[in-house]
């Protein structure tokens, strides 16, 4: 690299951080309804809605809304007395939130806030959630902190994320495989807080914490493309010199020769965690 070519495009792993000023906050809310589509987020999704209706709540805080699809589903299975906030800090996802869930106007609101320093009274609400929004705050544990301080004694708190450390993509280069994963991971702002969330809850107060681990197994290159970025993480791969051209168009090559002999295959692990707040 000669120092004075342009730099990458960002891509989804940096730009989650501030959506309204990515560049394209389109992309990031086909993200997020494509990540929906996927049945192992779905499914983690719907046990989310479950465990929170089955505590009969009135008022129920989904963190980090994203373009609001959640909210939607989740006021379809709630109790009829159910009221859900969607919170988050993108002015532009909360306009695509806004004209989601105008059919459910009764039932939904939209409030546009920092999760480090929400912006709600303590014990304002009977639930929170959270999903895979952790990963892009450097300071994870502040929010967690802040979730449960606007949680009500007695409530429940539901978290999602992602262990990036354990990210795996089938190459002949081992050796490439793994700094392609080791990049992913460093790229976020907290790439490993899966592992950690446990942890946290129990150093924000949270009792009767049940953890689960849910590993996710890709063997279709097109959707592991858009899953993971992978066009631009190599790109950025290449750009930040962790792998020369040469090599990066070989591991393109692979990937390509892979998915078309149906030898590829990507994954990782995260973590499904929920807690009581003590009465």
């Amino acid at each position: 690299m000669t120092g004075k070519e342009p730099s990458p495009a960002p891509y989804l792993a940096t730009s989650f951080r501030d959506v309204d000023r990515s560049g394209d906050t389109t992309a990031h809310t086909k993200c997020l309804d494509m990540i929906s589509d996927i049945p192992f987020y779905r499914e983690v999704k719907e046990e989310s809605f479950r465990i929170i209706a089955g505590t009969d709540p009135d008022l129920v805080l989904d963190a980090g809304c994203g373009a609001g699809s959640d909210l939607c589903t989740l006021a379809g299975i709630l109790p009829a007395k159910s009221r859900v906030v969607g919170l988050d800090a993108s002015a532009s996802l909360l306009a695509t939130a806004a004209g989601r869930t105008l059919p459910l106007r009764d039932r939904c609101s939209l409030v546009r806030g920092d999760l480090l320093h929400i912006p709600f009274g303590s014990g304002t609400f009977s639930a929170c959630r959270i999903d895979r929004v952790l990963q892009h705050i450097h300071d994870p544990a502040q929010v967690i902190r802040e979730l449960v301080r606007v949680i009500r004694p007695g409530g429940i708190l539901v978290a999602f994320d992602n262990d990036w450390d354990t990210l795996s993509i089938s190459l002949n280069d081992m050796t490439a495989s793994v700094g392609i994963a080791r990049f992913w991971s460093d790229s976020f702002a907290s790439g490993r807080i899966g592992k950690d969330l446990a942890g946290i809850f129990r150093d924000a107060g949270l009792t009767e914490i049940c953890v689960e681990k849910k590993t996710l197994t890709l063997t279709d290159l097109t959707v592991a493309e858009k899953l993971f970025d992978i066009p631009a993480m190599l790109e950025r791969v290449t750009h930040a010199g962790i792998s020369s051209e040469n090599e990066t168009a070989a591991i393109r090559k692979d990937l390509a020769e892979r998915a078309g002999n149906g030898t590829f295959t990507s994954g990782y692990t995260a973590y499904f965690v929920w807690g009581r707040k003590p009465e």
